[in-house]
């Protein structure tokens, strides 16, 4: 019986230490980078290119950070179900199948759910935005940052096939 309770005590940590809180920190991340990147982008009329190029740095990283996020739902996903089937005891059953549900239905909420709460986040301005943080800077950080927004946007494009060489 030790074992099984040593089991569910690692089940609980890999479960919330490891894959509630980090998924949960960087959704909360994705969802401010996009409700800015919304405003930036469709909302701003008067937009500078430093705040346009931000702006799509902002995607960009947003994209990143939703693919890892996925990645790791499903390191996750398979993490817990490997470790929820060491558990024999009926007594942890319900956990047991509580754990591998909510690692399958709570990533397919918040997939569905992402751009319906970042728009709502944009709409109603409740995100921090960092463009302001970073608009008394950004004139020292352009000389780092464009060269990256350069090398993201040629490679996005050489990927799809839209790069043309001028020679």
């Amino acid at each position: 019986m030790t074992d099984q309770i040593l089991i569910m005590g690692k089940l609980r940590k890999w479960y919330w230490y490891y894959g509630f809180l980090p998924l949960i920190i960087a959704y909360v991340i994705c969802l401010n980078f996009t409700a800015e990147f919304v405003h930036i982008l469709l909302i701003e009329k008067n937009r500078s290119i430093t705040m346009s190029y931000m702006g799509e740095l902002l995607f960009y990283s947003t994209l990143g950070m939703a693919f890892l996020m996925i990645v790791w739902c499903i390191i996750n996903a398979v993490r817990v179900y490997i470790i929820s089937s060491k558990i024999t005891a009926p007594e942890f059953k319900g956990k047991k199948y509580s754990f591998n549900i909510s690692v399958i239905l709570f990533p397919i909420i918040a997939f569905f759910g992402f751009i319906p709460v970042s728009l709502i986040l944009c709409k109603t301005k409740i995100y921090l935005p960092i463009f302001p943080l970073i608009e008394p800077i950004a004139q020292d950080l352009t000389p780092y940052l464009f060269p990256i927004y350069l090398f993201i946007t040629n490679a996005s494009e050489y990927m799809s096939g839209n790069f043309y060489y001028s020679y």
